[in-house]
């Protein structure tokens, strides 16, 4: 033993060399398995680190692929938003421009429009200011005036305007003093005068306040001289107490029984006045009367509005004739009976002031005429037209300022 070290008591004893290579040989193995046993499980170790890294790169891979779809069904659904953005922007751009496209021919057409009523006012006022102005003198029942020729012609169709115009200047004279003298109500052409000079300045210039005194007269001369501003335009008068239905000058019967019914106002009297009426519907034609018309001294009222048979009247039947109680039976024989309005037949009923007669025509024929009384004159100064109407769903339609017929002798064709 090394000095310093306990000897081992007993002391071991002697090893067997042979015994000793058996366990050299034995720890070796034993060694080699341990290092052949480690090495299995390090390779194992990295087996498995390889089989989780491919797990986590699937699984990394399928995350990326799930977010590749999500962004692409993203781009799909923006892109078909896109798309109905454009079809909706492209309808609306759509209804825009057509609804530009009529709103400027709307435009056009009022200023088209605009443009020939300007025309027309163009037109008028060279009429009523003309390049060439010509002052003429009138002398009205001693009352003078100085209008431009342009003026006194302004009302187109009128007689003032025959009587002053160039054509006719050339065979009318005027006095000594240059005037025109004219033998009429001074009262009345002073109003007219006054409109006409009006005119000059504004086309549309309302009519001067007419003295009630002073309107016969004015409406006499209004009719005598086609003076048409003066003239009342007539209608079928709206304030009445029947069921008839008025739509214009259009009437038409809407239950049964006599529904009878004037104009708004009397026919003139300063000249002959033809009105007529056309049936549009009769569904009683061929039957015993059911329609009528004529004319009568006043605006029926009360118990009239349901009558035929009226005070102050003269009624043309259809399918009978006249009926009347100012005209003498002889006079009234000489209208011919039995005349039928059907559909689409016309009766028209003409008054002649200075005989105080009625002259019946149907469908342009005269069928004959008749005198009022003269003893029945007084109550008959204002002559309404009167329609009356018997059955349901009968329509007339009314011309009050009618062209008349040509002249026919009575009962010929």
């Amino acid at each position: 033993s090394s000095p310093g070290q306990v000897p081992l008591w007993p002391p071991p004893p002697p090893v067997c060399p042979a015994r000793a290579r058996v366990w050299s040989s034995r720890i070796a193995m034993a060694a080699a398995g341990l290092a052949s046993q480690g090495l299995r499980a390090a390779k194992s170790s990295t087996g498995l680190r390889a089989i989780e890294s491919d797990a986590q790169m699937e699984s990394s891979f399928r995350r990326l692929l799930a977010a590749i779809e999500g962004e692409r069904d993203d781009i799909r659904g923006s892109w078909a938003q896109l798309q109905d953005d454009r079809e909706s922007t492209a309808a609306e751009l759509e209804e825009l421009r057509q609804q530009t496209e009529d709103w400027c021919g709307l435009e056009k057409s009022k200023i088209d429009a605009e443009w020939k009523r300007l025309d027309r006012l163009s037109e008028k006022m060279a009429d009523i200011w003309p390049k060439k102005f010509e002052i003429v003198k009138i002398n009205c029942s001693g009352n003078l005036y100085e209008v431009p020729r342009g003026t006194l012609c302004s009302i187109e169709g009128s007689y003032l305007a025959e009587l002053f115009s160039e054509e006719n200047a050339r065979s009318i004279r005027p006095d000594a003093d240059g005037c025109y003298y004219l033998d009429i109500n001074p009262h009345v052409f002073s109003l007219v005068i006054e409109y006409l000079l009006n005119r000059r300045l504004r086309v549309d210039a309302p009519l001067p306040i007419i003295p009630k005194a002073q309107q016969l007269n004015m409406e006499l001369l209004a009719e005598a001289w086609n003076l048409k501003p003066f003239l009342k335009e007539n209608r079928l008068n709206t304030v009445h107490g029947t069921s008839l239905h008025i739509n214009g000058n259009t009437l038409q019967a809407t239950h049964p029984g006599w529904q009878v019914i004037s104009s708004m106002y009397a026919m003139p009297l300063a000249n002959p006045y033809y009105f007529e009426a056309k049936i549009i519907k009769n569904p009683a034609a061929g039957t015993s009367g059911g329609l009528a018309i004529g004319v009568m001294g006043h605006v029926p009222q009360g118990p009239e509005i349901h009558n035929i048979r009226l005070q102050s009247s003269v009624m043309y039947n259809s399918n009978n004739g006249l009926l009347s109680d100012v005209m003498d039976q002889a006079d009234m024989d000489n209208v011919q009976k039995g005349v039928i309005l059907t559909e689409g037949s016309t009766i028209g009923v003409r008054h002649d002031p200075a005989t105080h007669s009625l002259q019946y025509f149907f469908n342009g024929r005269s069928i004959g005429t008749a005198a009022i009384k003269e003893t029945c004159l007084d109550k008959m100064r204002d002559l309404f037209p009167v329609f009356a109407l018997y059955v349901p769903d009968q329509v007339i339609q009314v011309e009050f300022r009618a062209a008349p017929p040509a002249m026919i002798k009575d009962g010929s064709n």
